[in-house]
């Protein structure tokens, strides 16, 4: 009897022992899915928070990398208009003189004897800068000597204001059937060109470079030490025509060349009549 009393609270005990695992745990599952519950939103706010951070650091990133990616197009766009200004300026042509074909002389056989030629130094604006020279050479083949200083190109392409162009200065004209000493002086030696005579005061540089013209002509040093990369005399032909009109052209970074005009040159009744006599 009393082992079955024993039995008895033996099983009440456990019973009670179990029935109390059960309810702690079923409290505790039911306490971590009150707190879960309660603190999802906090945990969702915490995410959306941490994502925004992260978004805002990517935007932040991305800024920086356009605002990179600005300043090098930037530089990119000034590069390239540095280089077709350069280009441009390379390429620039500015008129120095004109010459005018008053008349042609021919023979029996149409063969030109002789032509009637006028000479002028003209501005930048193609206005006359002197009274025009006028003479007679034989034939039509007509030359132009001229004395070139040449700049290096870094001073061209950065519009230097003293070296930004090539400087001419013309010798004599005379034709294939002279010998160039015969031919009619142009530009008087020593004096400045009458294509530089802008007017005002010379610079310190231009009183050198004209003062000293012939120098650098026959000393390369001295002429490096000025920026000059060539200093030479240069003879353009052209074979002159009836009615025509050569404008001599001037490139920035090199040397003079004939420009036919196709409109007919001015009358020059005063020319033609001391050529008739």
């Amino acid at each position: 009897m009393g082992s079955v009393t024993e039995t008895v609270k033996t099983f009440n005990s456990a019973v009670r022992t179990v029935t109390l695992i059960v309810f702690v745990v079923m409290f505790g599952v039911a306490g971590f899915w009150t707190y879960d519950r309660y603190t999802a939103n906090e945990r969702a706010l915490q995410q959306s928070q941490s994502e925004l951070a992260e978004t805002q650091k990517q935007l932040v990133s991305l800024k920086s990398d356009l605002e990179l990616t600005k300043a090098d197009l930037a530089e990119k766009i000034v590069l390239i208009e540095k280089l077709e200004t350069s280009l441009k300026l390379l390429k620039t042509d500015q008129r120095l003189a004109r010459l005018n074909v008053l008349r042609l002389e021919k023979g029996d056989s149409d063969q030109v004897l002789s032509s009637h030629l006028e000479f002028v130094e003209l501005s930048p604006q193609g206005e006359p800068l002197s009274p025009p020279k006028q003479f007679t050479l034989p034939g039509d083949l007509v030359y132009v000597d001229n004395w070139v200083i040449k700049f290096d190109d870094h001073y061209i392409e950065q519009a230097d204001i003293e070296r930004g162009t090539s400087l001419v200065l013309f010798r004599r004209i005379f034709s294939e059937q002279q010998q160039p000493s015969e031919g009619v002086s142009l530009d008087e030696v020593g004096m400045r060109p009458q294509a530089y005579a802008r007017g005002g005061r010379l610079s310190e540089f231009e009183k050198n470079v004209w003062n000293e013209f012939w120098e650098f002509a026959s000393q390369p040093k001295k002429a490096a030490e000025m920026g000059i990369r060539a200093a030479n005399g240069e003879a353009i032909s052209i074979q002159v025509r009836e009615g025509m009109s050569y404008e001599l052209r001037l490139r920035s970074s090199g040397g003079l060349s004939f420009t036919p005009i196709e409109n007919d040159p001015p009358n020059h009744p005063a020319a033609k009549a001391s050529f008739d006599n």
